[in-house]
């Protein structure tokens, strides 16, 4: 069966929100270079703007106690259960700070996953001269949008990551699930807010004839998905 290997980071790896990880490095002093270990140091700016690194994602997850159950299977892929609580956990995050955000059936984002990258964390479309990467195929312009104020809405929880870092799916699906928010608030401002138009929000094509044919593909893995077997891991 296949599986994504999914890395509990080390303490050194990881920091709480409000914080960001300094890496070791030579500082120049007056009497040459002194080497400086790694170390947490405060995040700069207004308290109220929340701005997560990966290193706090990462923290956030790991250190989150809630246990989730077992997703359904999309079909025809393996269980790839090891994301089910990381989805799962990334969708409670967000409808916690965006009390507004619908309740979404996590479900419906194992599809989207299925669809985007068919469960390859570094599935990377370059070859189409797309800048999208990792298991929600997340685009250059959608990340480094999380990094700065994009509506008053949805404005004051930020992301910034680097392409690499979505390698990882904690941080790719806590980058594509908030990108999901942004979306939803901004349809939701032109009163298009329901999931539907949101999954083809996500797609974002120009074309409304391949975003109804994305939807229709996504909704296909949704609704023939089968429960889990009770052995599989």
């Amino acid at each position: 069966m296949s599986k994504i290997k999914i890395i509990r980071p080390s303490n050194t790896e990881v920091c709480e929100p409000g914080y960001h990880i300094v890496k070791g490095h030579y500082r120049n002093t007056k009497d040459g270079k002194t080497w400086v270990d790694i170390h947490k140091r405060k995040n700069r700016g207004n308290s109220k703007k929340m701005t997560y690194y990966p290193e706090n994602l990462l923290y956030l997850f790991w250190n989150g106690q809630k246990t989730y159950k077992k997703l359904n299977r999309i079909i025809p892929f393996d269980g790839y259960h090891e994301l089910d609580p990381i989805i799962q956990f990334w969708l409670d995050h967000w409808n916690t700070k965006f009390k507004k955000f619908p309740v979404i059936d996590p479900l419906l984002i194992k599809a989207i996953i299925a669809k985007e990258s068919s469960f390859n964390p570094k599935a990377d479309p370059r070859v189409s001269h797309s800048s999208a990467y990792g298991l929600l195929q997340i685009v250059d312009k959608s990340r480094n949008a999380l990094a700065k104020k994009i509506d008053s809405s949805v404005s004051m929880e930020y992301i910034k990551a680097e392409r690499k870092d979505l390698e990882d799916p904690v941080v790719n699906i806590a980058v594509g699930t908030r990108w999901l928010v942004v979306k939803y608030f901004l349809l939701k401002r032109n009163k298009k807010g329901n999931i539907h138009n949101l999954i083809k929000a996500y797609y974002g094509n120009k074309s409304e004839k391949e975003n109804d044919k994305y939807l229709k593909a996504v909704l296909k893995y949704y609704n023939t998905s089968v429960k889990p077997n009770r052995s599989s891991k």
